[in-house]
């Protein structure tokens, strides 16, 4: 099922998404949804040291998009407000968590891994609804960093320009998996900003286009195939040295 009046921003790093949120919300009479990236206690030593810091940062914005995302689905379905738009969706936190395990340094081991897509199945899965429609800005990974560089954040400093292009192959392959499940999805070339009249134009003419949805989505990939440690063998008396 979806969310009547539930629009999601989707793209990379340095894209754009907050911007768009704002605009389009404010131009639909929505309520814009941002990410808390003030918020996240995880994100700064996340760029310094990843490896230390990803499984934990995965769950930590989990569980928060998992609150936001209920919390405005119930306000929207009991006629409080008209709709939102949201600035990376609960359904986006997979993207991260794959890239990181699939990182050649593990960045998330596979067994952290396995335990954060059983969560996310047990979550999400079968209670979240999809957005009526998920708007993608799409730009190269060195604009996005351009971008990130002009904005200026310190903890963002540390972003390469490896990690973005990383992040977009996996947001690409992302989109294919949600539109197999049905949900609309409009692409849009964020390389330059085009008036927020189109964008709404877009939004309706894409709004109103068909769309058959699963029950939910599948699991995302493959749960990773950990094997059990190795038990300690026993020992013989009389064979301690």
């Amino acid at each position: 099922m979806f969310a009547e009046g539930y629009i999601g921003i989707a793209g990379i790093i340095g894209v754009g998404k907050s911007t768009l949120t704002v605009d389009l919300a404010n131009a639909l009479g929505f309520e814009p949804i941002l990410e808390e990236v003030v918020g996240n206690p995880y994100l700064e030593g996340f760029y310094k040291d990843m490896k230390s810091c990803a499984a934990i940062m995965q769950v930590w914005l989990l569980n928060h998009r998992f609150r936001q995302h209920r919390e405005f689905v119930a306000r929207i379905s009991l006629g409080k407000i008209p709709g939102v738009v949201q600035d990376r969706t609960i359904w986006e936190d997979t993207i991260f968590a794959r890239m990181l395990n699939r990182h050649g340094d593990k960045l998330i081991s596979d067994l952290d891994y396995a335990t954060y897509l059983d969560l996310f199945d047990n979550m999400v899965l079968h209670e979240l609804v999809y957005p009526q429609l998920l708007i993608y800005l799409d730009c190269t990974p060195e604009m996005a960093l351009e971008r990130i560089r002009l904005r200026g954040r310190s903890m963002e400093t540390p972003i390469t320009l490896e990690y973005l292009t990383a992040l977009r192959e996996n947001y690409l392959e992302f989109l294919n998996e949600m539109e197999d499940a049905g949900v609309r999805i409009l692409r849009l070339d964020w390389a330059k900003f085009p008036p927020i009249k189109d964008v709404v134009r877009m939004v309706h003419e894409f709004s109103l286009r068909p769309s058959t949805f699963t029950k939910w989505v599948r699991p995302l990939r493959a749960r990773a195939q950990v094997k059990p440690a190795a038990s300690p063998q026993p020992q013989l008396a009389g064979s301690v040295k």
